[in-house]
């Protein structure tokens, strides 16, 4: 599924995005049996677009970050999709991030039998070390998320035929 992008959006700074925000609209307010179906008809470079865009897009605060992991880790079961896809652009950086947030929201909602918690926003006004630790993860998400969009776009460029038609 290449998603047609006209020659001058080749050179924005949002290429990433374009390149499958119609698949991302395409799913919004549908069920997660649709937007499972609609997630494996797409090649891998666009499936790590989805589960960044899907995951990046409702990460604007620190609560925002905490909460959204939590769920991709717990409720989703999409992390590991996630970090795949991370991986699969070559951001070693922002990979090692997720997986420091991964282990922060481990330790706070999983127990020694690997049974979750639910997370809540407010267990960062609850758990000052918590709010710390992901203040400080979502500072360092903030710039290296980027880098990680600028790989991304870089990938896209090199490999058109994968993502879109002009």
């Amino acid at each position: 599924m290449r998603i047609p992008i006209n020659q001058e959006d080749l050179l924005k700074d949002n290429l990433s995005w374009l390149c499958i925000e119609p698949v991302l609209i395409s799913v919004r307010g549908k069920t997660l049996t649709t937007k499972s179906e609609v997630y494996n008809q797409l090649n891998e470079g666009q499936r790590a677009l989805y589960l960044f865009y899907a995951f990046h897009n409702h990460v604007q605060s620190n609560v925002e970050l905490y909460w959204f992991a939590a769920y991709f880790m717990n409720e989703l079961k999409a992390w590991k999709g996630l970090k795949d896809g991370i991986a699969f652009f070559k951001d070693n950086e922002m990979l090692m991030l997720m997986e420091q947030l991964e282990t922060i929201i481990e330790n706070k909602n999983k127990d020694v039998n690997g049974i979750w918690r639910e997370a809540f926003p407010s267990d960062l006004e609850k758990d000052m070390n918590l709010s710390d630790s992901i203040n400080q993860i979502y500072s360092e998400y903030q710039v290296s998320v980027l880098l990680t969009i600028q790989a991304m776009n870089s990938y896209i460029r090199n490999n058109k035929d994968d993502f879109i038609k002009l």
